[in-house]
């Protein structure tokens, strides 16, 4: 198989994909992707049949292109390839990471959970860090999960209301979103956009009438994505289970998809906090890749010494 991988615009992408956007995942969808000022759109074909896209987000550091997300918009930035035979989407892989290395001097990009052709990328010399989300299939039953976790939510209930909504005004970004800037203008730009398609809901709590803390949730023909969180300090205690507990419910039960994604986190007290539901945890591929030994080794620090993410002194790690 012949493949030949080429840049689009944005345009053309919009018009290639048009008969499959319903199944395209969100960090596909023409209609969210200029949530990235700067992009590469890749398309496969061999012959002329379309066998693969990539829209692949850029940053721009004092002229040096990483292959990254500026900020985190969208779950994860994995292509999405037409193929169900392993060494067609081998190839496919292969050939669209070695056109990306040529265009970028480093790629640290997640690739979401279902992706399976890794090992075609690790031969072109990156490095897979496996981070891990939480994936749920199926409506949470009250009465299974464990006891402290009950108590929470049972005691939320008694002291909040819980509200399905629409309208962005109701939910705090600033509270959610913890930085300031840019990254709030545009990724609060984004869930409007999405709550204004139809592709993103919030589920909002309120306590004595006035709002405490909310959930907003992003989604695909597909899976639910917790895209973010947030409460006020003296909300009553189990508020964010209570609320997670009624967003999954609404994934399953309302919406009728079929994965609940909690969207990860290497930050270790927010994985374990997820880990209390029980839901799979589930490995995804993050790329690492330079074309520099001390590039790479750059990268493998910036991952490590994220805020959070290790429960020992930091400043010791070499």
């Amino acid at each position: 198989m012949s493949i030949l991988i080429s840049e689009i615009s944005a345009d053309e992408y919009g018009q290639t994909v048009e008969a499959i956007d319903f199944k395209l995942p969100l960090w596909l969808s023409p209609k969210y992707i200029n949530c990235y000022e700067e992009k590469l759109i890749l398309k496969a074909v061999a012959g002329k049949e379309l066998r693969a896209v990539w829209v692949v987000p850029i940053t721009t550091v004092d002229g040096v292109k990483i292959a990254k997300r500026n900020y985190r918009f969208l779950p994860y930035a994995t292509p999405l390839i037409f193929e169900v035979d392993n060494l067609k989407r081998r190839e496919i892989t292969s050939k669209f990471f070695e056109y990306l290395t040529g265009k970028c001097d480093s790629i640290y990009l997640p690739f979401d959970p279902e992706f399976k052709d890794l090992q075609a990328i690790q031969s072109h010399g990156a490095l897979i860090e496996w981070r891990n989300t939480h994936l749920l299939y199926q409506a949470l039953n009250f009465d299974n999960m464990g006891g402290s976790l009950r108590n929470n939510i049972r005691y939320a209930n008694n002291n909040i209301e819980i509200r399905t909504e629409t309208d962005p005004e109701i939910f705090r970004f600033d509270k959610a979103i913890k930085c300031e800037g840019d990254e709030r203008i545009l990724r609060k730009k984004l869930a409007e956009n999405l709550l204004g398609n139809d592709q993103a809901v919030i589920i909002n709590a309120t306590e004595k009438g006035k709002t405490c803390a909310g959930i907003l949730l992003a989604f695909d023909q597909k899976t639910a994505y917790m895209i973010h969180t947030w409460q006020m300090d003296e909300t009553p205690r189990g508020t964010i289970s209570a609320l997670i507990f009624e967003a999954v419910n609404w994934t399953f039960n309302v919406k009728k998809l079929n994965v609940y994604d909690f969207e990860g986190s290497v930050i270790n007290n927010i994985d374990y906090f997820f880990s209390s539901f029980n839901a799979d945890i589930v490995p995804y591929g993050f790329i690492h890749w330079s074309a520099t030994e001390a590039g790479l080794a750059n990268l493998i620090e910036r991952s490590l010494k994220i805020d959070g993410r290790v429960i020992y002194d930091k400043s010791k790690i070499q």
